[in-house]
């Protein structure tokens, strides 16, 4: 996976808010609704702070405002330092968790043992100081193991209410935002941070850089438009996907329309501030000039400006400030899209994403098998296996993953999925990501980058 192959950028983040000494702190006593922070409640509840005379005289409201604000922004920071704090400690309670399961095992062991030679003397009619001995060390042993067992449970009880906590604090519903999509870690960072992190800062009042277009490109199969459509919900954006094999002049109008409402909502009082993530699957489709439109330009029929680039340029240009909205692409082919979309002002953020590595084939084996074993898995042992296709210039992508995921569990029929049913069903399930497709889709690359870097010399 890397970040804009093609070209280098970086967005700088508008303000230094660590600086900011109003930040919402648990001795500021504001009081908040558990884990979510009200804008619009907060600011009536300072509004009518105010004065006698200055609610007369309608002022201090912008300094209210900006009392909320830096409560908001203060608030986001302690909410991610919770989690982080709360994600630690269930760790170190979870090893300290594992210590004692073995400690009750092993005294587990020892009672039966124990329970074997008191039996043992019991049948041989042994003296009764030794059977009286064993009966007492069985009775402690027991006392002991139930008490271990007692202080395991409650621990237990802790850890999950410590993750109900993390739940709510997170708002995170199952299968929905980065929950549909295992691992690529590094990929979700950066779209955070060039994103989604913004949106608290933009909801307090700020001024953010947002970007105008993101480009996801990478081979067939890739989950590249079940990226866009989890980053938009992780991101709480609205979300609108627009079919690129249309008629151009349809699809144009289809943008304009989306780009029209997305400014509509984001200044509505129902859905204050909440920008919209508008999708392009397969983007080349309509990021190419056609025969016609070429030979129109060489006619001097029409201008650059009145083909569908030329408009596709002008909509990406100025959306994000403009309409509040950023326009999402992905393609198999980049060599097909004009290099003057290619532009870093336009689509700030290109991205290839490519089949998964080995980290990430992990994390993918562990999300689609959780449901389905209990044994214990080598899932670092099988993001290496699938990786070994790479050897033949093959590979499987997240989807190929599933399909031997899905072969495996046929394998178990019905039982518990274990690690020798996935390396059996990866050396049976072929690689998605064929030779060709492999060689084909690097080809275009070597061929777009060599375009790009002839043009930026001239």
């Amino acid at each position: 996976m890397y970040i804009n192959p093609i070209f280098k950028t970086s967005v700088a983040y508008p303000i230094n808010y660590k600086n900011n000494k109003n930040v919402f702190s648990p001795t500021n006593k504001v009081s908040f609704k558990g884990d979510y922070f009200d804008y619009e409640e907060r600011l009536k509840q300072k509004l009518n702070e105010r004065s006698k005379w200055q609610k007369f005289w309608g002022t201090g409201k912008k300094k209210a405002e900006q009392a909320v604000n830096s409560e908001l922004i203060g608030f986001n920071i302690h909410q991610g330092m919770l989690v982080k704090k709360i994600e630690d400690s269930i760790q170190d309670k979870e090893a300290l968790l594992k210590q004692k399961e073995d400690s009750i095992k092993l005294m587990e062991e020892k009672q039966n043992l124990l329970k074997e030679r008191y039996e043992m003397a019991m049948k041989n009619h042994e003296k009764d100081e030794i059977i009286l001995d064993l009966k007492k060390q069985l009775e402690n042993i027991k006392r002991t193991t139930n008490e271990k067992k007692m202080d395991y449970a409650n621990e237990v009880e802790k850890i999950n209410i410590l993750k109900q906590e993390q739940e709510i604090l997170t708002k995170r519903e199952s299968g929905k935002g980065w929950d549909r999509i295992a691992g690529y870690k590094t990929l979700k960072t950066q779209l955070e941070e060039a994103f989604i992190n913004k949106l608290a800062l933009e909801k307090s009042g700020y001024e953010v850089n947002l970007p105008n277009g993101i480009l996801l490109y990478g081979q067939h199969g890739t989950g590249k438009t079940r990226f866009a459509e989890a980053f938009a919900q992780e991101a709480n954006c609205n979300f609108v996907s627009i079919e690129t094999l249309n008629d151009p002049d349809e699809i144009i109008e289809e943008i304009r329309s989306a780009l029209r409402k997305s400014k509509k909502n984001y200044y509505s009082k129902e859905t204050p501030k909440k920008r919209t993530i508008i999708l392009l699957d397969d983007f080349n489709a309509i990021a190419k000039l056609s025969n016609e439109e070429k030979l129109a330009l060489e006619s001097e029929y029409y201008d650059f400006e009145d083909t569908t680039v030329g408009q596709l340029i002008d909509l990406l240009k100025d959306c994000s400030n403009k309409y509040k909205a950023t326009i999402f692409m992905t393609t198999n082919h980049p060599k097909k899209i004009e290099s003057e979309l290619l532009n870093s002002n336009l689509i700030p953020y290109q991205i290839f994403l490519g089949p998964p590595n080995p980290n990430d084939a992990a994390q993918i084996f562990k999300y689609h098998t959780q449901n389905f074993t209990q044994q214990e898995i080598d899932y670092t042992k099988l993001g290496y296996g699938v990786a070994k296709a790479i050897d033949n210039n093959e590979a499987y992508s997240a989807q190929g993953i599933v399909n031997v995921v899905e072969h495996a569990k046929e394998k178990s029929k019905g039982g518990q999925i274990t690690e020798s049913n996935l390396l059996e069903s990866i050396n049976e399930v072929k690689p998605d990501i064929t030779s060709k497709t492999f060689y084909d889709f690097y080809d275009e690359m070597i061929d777009l980058i060599e375009k790009t870097s002839k043009q930026t010399q001239e």
